[in-house]
């Protein structure tokens, strides 16, 4: 573990300053999320634009942005692209809302996550990120987002890099870096002092210079934070404070006052746009307070007189409000309550006229006595009618509000549209423009549909399922009204017949078959523990695999506890029950198993191994050979693993695969595994990129056999399935919806499964839903 020693580099026109605004360093608090426990965050924000945050919002805004990280559990990645979508839709929010006014603003970010021995980096923005090892120096950019930062498109592009840390290691945030900076010449500063460091980063910077230096150093995961001094100079620069006599708006007329002295400094306040005495007050550029053109003399021994501005270079001006001179003058807030009294006493008598003659003409016999309405009634009038004024106009105004906020987006998600169409040839400016227009339509279809809106919705949906090779998959209900509550499916094994499902919270398995009206239940099969049965010596069961029904048990699925007592479950009846051979150092904690052919392996994640039986049709009663030689990859976060012929498949928690080919001849060569075996695209062209997937949360991996042999990774966070073939190249993704009308946002995926029919079953908890693959 290492401390983080925090540097700050902010030179305004030559003066150094203490301070950065919109750096912030943290450490994990003692109730953070899971996989949040030893991260510690580092970050810089830039703003640009005309913008009015102060330096104390801004650093008071990230502290929260920092401790919602914290409550982000998942991988490291997931957690720092939270955190940067959260920021840019905040500001991409905030410039909407100010798009009439020209107040937009845009920000740079440096982000750094350090967890234990490794370093996580992402840039957005033309910002730049230097890491200094003691092997290398590398620059990092933001190439992903064509130098926008956030604040401008909500489609972000989030480019991660790693890198593992040493002592003295150092990494440097620069948003606007000077020219000579450069990674070669940072090569060596590892073994340099801060302040050896600190003049070669000084020299020949300028008089304007924005940076954070971040040093590791073994400890306790401290964060120590000061500001980098230019040792360079000799002497440090001096501010000099310059006293001036203020311009004090006193207004005439104001003691005497009747009423509450709070009361009549708001109401003075809300009809003079005068500050309330008492209230904090500054301001700066054409606002600032004027000296008079004779100075005042101060002796800077003394403390500064009530009413005087202290300013100095590079801060704002503050003022020390002067007590306002009492005349006996009527205010004008005075003159004003005044006129609206003898007005609403001239309206109540109007009223109370006006309804005495309404009543006679109804009712004459009451001529002779005129209407005599209380007090109260007429208060009571005089408030409900501008209230019930006010809120007809306030309908009518939201009503037409809404339809000009809609009509205001969808023109904006039409024009990104037609460019779109226009970039035909320019594919990734034409994915870009598809992407703005459906921000748009989303922003617009947030206040009411219209036929033109859903038109849109249909031609933008598809053009970008296109370039991104996404597919969708239209779910049917298998079971009508579900399964069980409480039933969680955690796997599922189609036939052609049958429909198997694996109950995570009992630990058994329930068998479907195909009627002429659908699946029903097959209600006598029993597979998996039963508390009914003492010979029954099953533990929940952890997985299951198909089998041939031509064997001697006739039965139709294998299944394993952790354990390693298996079943052979037979429809209708109850199922035959035994263990495997265990391996000399015992069974561990079995997670997963697989068959192909006459061979079953076996995942044992607490020994971290995978045992290979070599069977006699269906039986395994040889004790098993570890399937590895010399190479043993770790599978302590292993999910899965699937087996087509020589190659074995194994699917981690992380999302990493591991691909391992086994070898016969162990005299000629030994098994061998790559490990990450790293993923292709190839949607874009005939050869395959390199591609990564730092936001999916892959927590099953399915295999199909000939003539389509294919992987399938379920990604449960975007609840999506990844379909790659057996090379690892992604061949597209499918992104399912549901006919019943259930909110997708809402369902998390626990199981899938693809049959040889190409039919695809996804299970959300108790509800079970196939589609015919497209």
């Amino acid at each position: 573990m290492f401390d983080i020693n925090l540097y700050t580099i902010n030179l305004i026109n030559g003066i150094e300053k203490n301070s950065l605004p919109g750096l912030i360093a943290l450490t994990a608090p003692r109730r953070a999320a899971r996989g949040r426990e030893n991260d510690s965050l580092v970050v810089l924000l830039t703003l640009s634009g005309a913008t009015t945050i102060t330096a104390e919002s801004l650093q008071a805004w990230l502290q929260k942005k920092g401790e919602d990280y914290y409550k982000t559990a998942g991988t490291v990645t997931f957690a720092m692209k939270s955190f940067v979508e959260s920021i840019n839709n905040e500001l991409l929010d905030r410039n909407l809302k100010r798009a009439k006014d020209g107040g937009q603003i845009s920000a740079m970010l440096n982000l750094a996550v350090i967890k234990r021995e490794s370093v996580y980096l992402v840039n957005v923005g033309s910002t730049r990120t230097y890491f200094i090892g003691s092997g290398e120096s590398i620059e990092f950019g933001d190439s992903e987002n064509q130098g926008r930062g956030l604040g401008v498109d909500q489609m972000l592009a989030c480019r991660f890099v790693q890198k593992v840390i040493q002592e003295n290691d150092t990494l440097l945030f620069a948003p606007v870096p000077p020219v000579s900076w450069k990674a070669e010449a940072f090569d060596g500063s590892t073994k340099l002092s801060v302040d050896a460091f600190s003049r070669r980063l000084y020299n020949q910077v300028g008089t304007d210079l924005k940076a954070a230096m971040v040093r590791f150093i073994t400890g306790k995961g401290s964060v120590n934070q000061t500001a980098l001094r230019n040792t360079t100079t000799i002497s440090s620069r001096s501010e000099t404070p310059v006293f001036t006599e203020p311009v004090v708006n006193i207004p005439s007329a104001a003691v005497d006052r009747p009423i509450s002295q709070s009361i009549v400094g708001s109401l003075t306040s809300l009809i003079t746009n005068e500050p309330v005495q008492g209230e904090q007050v500054s301001s700066t550029g054409d606002n600032q307070l004027r000296p008079k053109e004779r100075p005042i003399s101060v002796d800077a021994q003394k403390t500064p007189v009530m009413g005087t501005t202290i300013i100095s270079p590079g801060t704002a001006p503050r003022t020390i409000k002067t007590p306002k001179a009492a005349t006996s003058t009527p205010s004008g807030w005075q003159l004003k309550v005044g006129k609206f009294t003898r007005s609403a006493v001239t309206w109540f008598t109007g009223i109370k006229t006006s309804g005495s003659r309404f009543i006679q003409k109804v009712l004459p016999g009451l001529s002779e006595e005129p209407l005599k309405l209380t007090r109260s009634g007429l208060i009571v009038i005089a408030v409900a009618v501008p209230i019930l004024i006010v809120a007809i106009a306030g309908m009518v105004y939201v009503r037409n509000g809404k339809t000009q906020q809609f009509d205001l987006f969808l023109v904006q998600a039409q024009q990104y549209a037609i460019q779109a169409e226009a970039q035909i040839n320019d594919a990734p400016s034409r994915l870009a423009s598809l992407q703005q227009s459906f921000y748009w339509l989303e922003k617009a279809e947030t206040y009411g549909q219209s036929d033109a809106s859903k038109s849109l919705r249909l031609q933008v949906q598809g053009a970008l399922d296109i370039i991104q090779g996404i597919q969708r998959l239209e779910l049917r209900s298998v079971l009508d009204g579900g399964l069980p509550a409480g039933m969680i499916v955690s796997q599922i094994v189609p036939t052609a017949t049958d429909l198997y499902l694996l109950d995570d919270t009992s630990g058994t398995v329930m068998r479907y078959f195909l009627s002429g009206s659908g699946y029903q239940k097959d209600v006598a099969f029993d597979c998996g523990p039963n508390p009914d049965n003492a010979l029954n010596p099953m533990g929940k069961l952890v997985d299951m695999v198909p089998l041939n029904i031509n064997n001697s048990f006739r039965a139709t699925l294998f299944v394993i506890d952790a354990s390693g007592n298996i079943e052979f479950c037979i429809p209708g009846e109850s199922g035959v029950s035994g263990s495997l051979t265990p391996p000399d150092q015992g069974w561990r904690q079995l997670k997963s198993i697989s068959l192909f052919k006459n061979y079953l392996y076996v995942l044992d994640i607490g020994g971290n191994a995978v045992y290979r039986y070599e069977g006699d049709g269906i039986q395994f009663g040889e004790k098993p050979t570890l399937y590895f030689d010399n190479q043993i990859p770790p599978l302590g976060e292993a999910l899965e693993i699937e087996v087509n012929g020589d190659e074995l498949y194994i699917l981690r928690a992380s999302g990493q695969m591991v691909e391992c080919t086994y070898s016969h001849m162990k005299d000629y060569k030994l098994t061998e595994c790559e490990d990450p075996a790293l993923f292709g695209d190839m949607r874009t062209g005939q050869i395959p990129e390199t591609i990564n997937f730092p936001e999916a949360q892959f927590t099953q991996m399915r295999m199909t056999a000939a003539p389509d042999s294919s992987i399938y990774l379920l990604d449960s966070w975007a609840k999506t399935i990844f379909h790659f073939s057996l090379q690892r190249n992604l061949q597209k993704i499918l992104h399912p919806r549901l006919s019943d009308g259930l909110n997708l946002a809402k369902l998390t995926p626990t199981a899938f499964a693809v049959s040889s029919g190409r039919i695809v079953f996804m299970a959300f908890s108790n509800q079970v839903y196939y589609a015919p693959l497209p």
